[in-house]
């Protein structure tokens, strides 16, 4: 992998207290019939802060992929006439050139609504639309902690295509409103803090450092992105600044392949702001799902090049 050839001359101290990196070559009998596995290296890596941990191996991406046809056109899509078939929330409806608000039928949080976009399909989208909606985001958000002083934590998620999670395909935001923090937030915190008072130093600082010596990292006006080194699953990427400005990364992935995807982004909450992620779902049309077992369970395991994403998204 190319970033494990920098890793000699980055800051050994700051990788060192963050990961643990170990490899594995494999060099594998009777398989004369199948000579792309014969030879594979797995490449395990720990954070050690976060407890976090993934492993890489590349012949993954070899592996047959059961696939089907999928026949979306003729669904029924209530978003398309979302001001006479979607609720309104709390808020009433709220409303821009680009976007409108509704209530989400089925409720994650103590105020969780929808910000649907106006046009049907995600190839249309615009990065206006894109910041328009985010635009109006801001303004459900604000309009929450004024009707609830009690909220704590906002959320944004976004769940393209049903191999993401979504109920419809018509691209839409979930807005997340809770007057809680949700647990992996504060043990992610209580980890962050306990670094900061050994190292004193900032984690997410550190790492993002690390990522641009490994060539994983760029700052792309008012928003750093780098590449997790333990992924959750397929093209983890960490952000953290303006989410508008992550709209060219998200257009780079989508004309790379990327055909589904999660974005999680944490505008507030008392130990984070402005900070997400993105995750790669898959092609929609495969069969088999994206995790099993043992990332049920243990740990994920990935097939993508973190220095070949990164030569893509930051070229």
């Amino acid at each position: 992998m190319d970033f494990l050839e920098k890793i000699k001359d980055i800051n050994q101290e700051i990788f060192q207290r963050i990961f643990e990196i170990r490899k594995i070559n494999l060099n594998l009998e009777n398989f004369e019939n199948f000579p792309e596995f014969q030879k594979q290296e797995l490449l395990f890596i720990k954070d050690k802060i976060l407890g976090l941990e993934a492993i890489f191996n590349f012949s993954r991406k070899k592996r047959p992929q059961p696939r089907t046809e999928t026949k979306i056109e003729n669904e029924p899509d209530p978003f398309c006439n979302a001001h006479n078939l979607t609720p309104i929330d709390e808020l009433g409806r709220l409303e821009n050139e680009s976007a409108l608000t509704a209530a989400n039928l089925s409720k994650m949080a103590d105020y969780h609504s929808l910000i649907i976009f106006k046009k049907h399909n995600f190839t249309d989208l615009t990065e206006k639309d894109f910041e328009e909606a985010l635009n109006l985001t801001q303004q459900w958000f604000e309009k929450i902690k004024n009707l609830d002083q009690a909220i704590l934590t906002q959320i944004l998620i976004w769940n393209y295509h049903y191999r993401a999670a979504a109920s419809i395909l018509h691209p839409h935001f979930q807005v997340l409103a809770y007057k809680e923090v949700p647990q992996r937030l504060i043990d992610w915190q209580k980890n962050i803090e306990n670094y900061r008072n050994e190292f004193r130093s900032d984690y997410l600082t550190d790492y993002f450092q690390l990522a641009q010596e490994l060539g994983l990292g760029k700052r792309l006006k008012n928003l750093k992105v780098w590449l997790s080194l333990t992924p959750f699953k397929e093209k983890t990427i960490f952000f953290e600044g303006d989410l508008k400005d992550f709209w060219q990364i998200l257009e780079k992935l989508i004309q790379n392949g990327t055909q589904s995807f999660n974005i999680c982004y944490i505008y507030q909450a008392p130990y984070f702001k402005n900070f997400g992620f993105f995750v790669d779902r898959g092609e929609v049309n495969t069969r088999n799902s994206d995790f099993g077992t043992l990332e049920i369970f243990g740990l994920p395991v990935v097939s993508y090049n973190p220095s070949q994403l990164a030569s893509l998204i930051f070229s």
